[in-house]
């Protein structure tokens, strides 16, 4: 076993802040990582929790595919194809991991949002000590892309 670069699909978050948040509040930070219309919302005093409408992941994931297969290019990893293939529509049938990502409040704190995703592929063995720019930059380009698929409001990167 080593330690592989992974692409994925939020399916669940939790966010925390130091002070209690109306919906509006959470709404402008968090729209900067996640497009938050994706996720069933639950708000409980200082924290929100989300998770992917599983219905957004089953009509998008095949086209978010192809879409990811055109970025890569025809020299891209086969396991992109693999676990299209193996993983379907069903976004309880794909394997999962957790990361976290960081927004800064209004009053300049942080934010921490703990997120769990699904695994779009895994691949490359990689060495690293620490990797905390490269998660967010991933997922803020596809955020804020003019990537037609609305999966790309949620995706993450992490090395797993």
């Amino acid at each position: 076993m080593g330690t592989y670069y992974s692409l994925g699909i939020i399916s669940e978050f939790v966010a925390e802040s130091e002070k209690t948040l109306t919906q509006a509040e959470w709404e402008q930070l968090l729209t900067k990582r996640l497009d938050l219309s994706l996720f069933q919302l639950t708000i409980h005093g200082n924290k929100i929790y989300g998770s992917l409408y599983p219905e957004i992941f089953k009509e998008n994931i095949k086209d978010f595919y192809q879409i990811l297969k055109e970025i890569a290019g025809p020299n891209r990893s086969e396991n992109i194809d693999y676990y299209e293939k193996t993983f379907g529509s069903n976004l309880d049938d794909y394997h999962y991991s957790e990361t976290v990502l960081f927004v800064e409040g209004s009053d300049g704190s942080l934010i921490k949002i703990g997120v769990r995703f699904a695994l779009l592929f895994v691949e490359g063995k990689v060495s690293v000590e620490i990797f905390n720019t490269e998660p967010h930059l991933i997922n803020w380009l596809f955020r804020n892309s003019k990537i037609a698929n609305k999966l790309a409001g949620c995706v993450i990167s992490e090395i797993v």
